[in-house]
């Protein structure tokens, strides 16, 4: 979705899914609004500044920075439509699920090959699809956990591969779209171990550029291929790529990208701050918010800790205490949208959840009052002589995450509770993470992918386990498990909804914002798009200098 400014609200009617992540470039995006520009041209050096550093290049890394060069570089058997959330051809033209939902048989695209000449064959996705499913455990490679009850692959002929569960798994075609679990790489880059992968230089797809040359953790150049030809369905053109070239690189500084789009040393700087749309757009730029399908921006309480937040009513109480309206008045802008689910508005069988998302002072105090939290004399409730503290720290992957948490600091304030922000590193916000130590009560976060079976990879105690619960939630297994055996649309609905019941009767999750990522482009920058998780697509991006 495009927003030409700072004062234009996200349309819910036109975002669409999939954290999933169909190509908006390839049929589903309106390209930037800068006016028309003419026919689109070939060549040039397109000028990308990134915040955050290029770390850690394995297929399935979430890191935003990575994924904006990783999208361009591989690509998938399917192709989800961000508008609609249909899946379509890419490098399979066609597929069948069996009668009893477990077996996939895809036919592939001729003549398709890897940038090395290798060709993209049905034993190339079996061996894809093996190790993500099952891992490897020889190569130091962990199964991925979007491949859910993966079971095996078959060759059936050199151009037509079968794929095996062991249940149902509805949302296995998206993860067949999906850039980070669908992505289809080359045997020698297969070969490599965890370290080997998590090296750009070793990325070997079939997309409309390759690696050209890296420059450490801080930049890295891609180069168009030549004799790419097969775009999937929607694409704006057909055959090469119309940028010659990208430059990534990283500027953690947010003046400095908003400066060099002005200067025009940059052509394109993701996440713009929500006070900078207006700089960008009153220097002649252009802002465009692309909302991130999948889960919301939210806290999730973590339930391994040794906390208040134990006690569902103090969790209901920050719930009510929480008011994103202001929010998103205050720190944010319209290109954030105020969350009314769990999921990002447009993700395909999103539930309804505004009823328990209200802001309600009264009810947080009586529920603290409840708890046996009584108010002392600065206002902080106290209980068995201690005093209602919670630790958080800014998630450094989120350009708003600490505005929003030093607002809702004063927010919960008012209902007597004291929230303590701890602002650090990536690395050290990393290792605590992994120290998981007993004050770890509430961490910022969202998985992205347009497809409502993320909510099982979040919240399945098998799988990622974001509540990290010592007891299982044994419901919250069994509804997050079953809506991804039912295929009908109608029930499939019912059942997200029941699982959005749940968590928030619960007071599991407390939604901050519709998670988007916000470019700046400068105006001589055309076409530009992102897949339905806001990862940048440059296949139909062209500049006119």
């Amino acid at each position: 979705m495009k927003i030409n400014g700072f004062r234009k609200l996200l349309a819910a009617g036109t975002v669409a899914i999939a954290l999933a992540t169909a190509l908006t470039a390839c049929g589903g995006s309106p390209s930037s609004g800068n006016g028309p520009a003419g026919d689109p041209v070939f060549g040039g050096t397109l000028k990308f500044y990134d915040p955050i550093e290029y770390t850690a290049w394995l297929p399935t890394n979430s890191i935003w920075s990575n994924s904006q060069v990783a999208n361009n570089l591989a690509e998938r058997l399917t192709w989800q439509d961000p508008k609609t959330g249909a899946i379509k051809p890419w490098l399979a033209k066609s597929w069948r699920i069996s009668d009893d939902k477990l077996t996939y048989t895809f036919t592939l695209r001729e003549g398709v090959t890897f940038s090395n000449g290798d060709p993209v064959d049905a034993a190339v996705v079996k061996a894809n699809y093996d190790q993500h499913g099952l891992g490897d455990k020889a190569l130091g490679i962990p199964p991925d956990r979007f491949f859910s009850d993966y079971k095996s692959s078959e060759v059936i002929d050199p151009l037509t591969v079968q794929v095996s569960f062991t249940k149902p798994n509805v949302g296995f075609l998206q993860v067949a779209s999906f850039y980070r679990a669908g992505s289809i790489l080359a045997k020698p880059f297969l070969a490599q171990d965890l370290n080997g992968q998590g090296q750009a230089k070793n990325w070997i797809g079939s997309g409309p550029f390759v690696v050209e040359s890296v420059s450490g953790t801080t930049g890295i150049t891609l180069k168009r291929r030549e004799d790419y030809n097969w775009a999937p369905e929607g694409s704006g053109h057909q055959g090469k790529a119309y940028l010659e070239r990208v430059v990534f690189k990283t500027v953690p500084e947010a003046g400095t990208r908003v400066g060099a789009l002005k200067s025009g040393e940059a052509h394109i700087a993701r996440n713009i701050a929500p006070y900078d749309e207006d700089t960008v757009t009153a220097g002649g730029g252009v802002i465009e918010a692309f909302p991130v399908q999948g889960q919301t921006n939210k806290l999730s309480f973590q339930l391994d800790s040794v906390t208040p937040v134990l006690d569902k009513n103090v969790r209901l109480a920050l719930q009510a205490a929480t008011n994103r309206q202001e929010i998103n008045e205050t720190v944010l802008s319209p290109s954030y949208p105020v969350p009314k689910s769990i999921l990002v508005q447009g993700t395909p069988n999103r539930g309804e959840a505004s009823r328990y998302l209200g802001y309600d002072l009264d009810r947080a105090k009586s529920l603290l009052t409840a708890a046996g939290w009584q108010p002392g004399g600065d206002g902080i409730r106290v209980k068995d002589g201690k005093r209602l503290q919670l630790d958080i720290w800014v998630a450094p992957y989120y350009q708003v995450a600490q505005p929003v948490q030093e607002l809702l600091q004063s927010q919960w304030r008012k209902a007597g509770v004291e929230l303590k922000i701890n602002a650090t590193s990536l690395t050290d916000y990393e290792a605590t993470q992994l120290a998981r130590p007993d004050n770890w009560s509430l961490v910022q976060g969202q998985t992205s992918r347009a497809e409502a079976d993320v909510l099982r990879t979040a919240f399945d105690s098998g799988a990622t386990n974001e509540l990290h619960a010592g007891t299982p939630d044994e419901k919250l297994n069994e509804l997050v498990r079953a809506q991804a055996f039912e295929f009908d649309p109608a029930k499939r609905t019912a059942a997200v909804q029941a699982i959005e019941d749940h968590l928030f009767a619960e007071g599991y999750v407390i939604p901050l914002y519709d998670e988007t990522q916000v470019f700046g482009l400068a105006p001589s920058v055309h076409g530009f798009s992102t897949e339905s998780t806001a990862r940048t697509w440059l296949y139909d991006t062209w500049i006119a200098e």
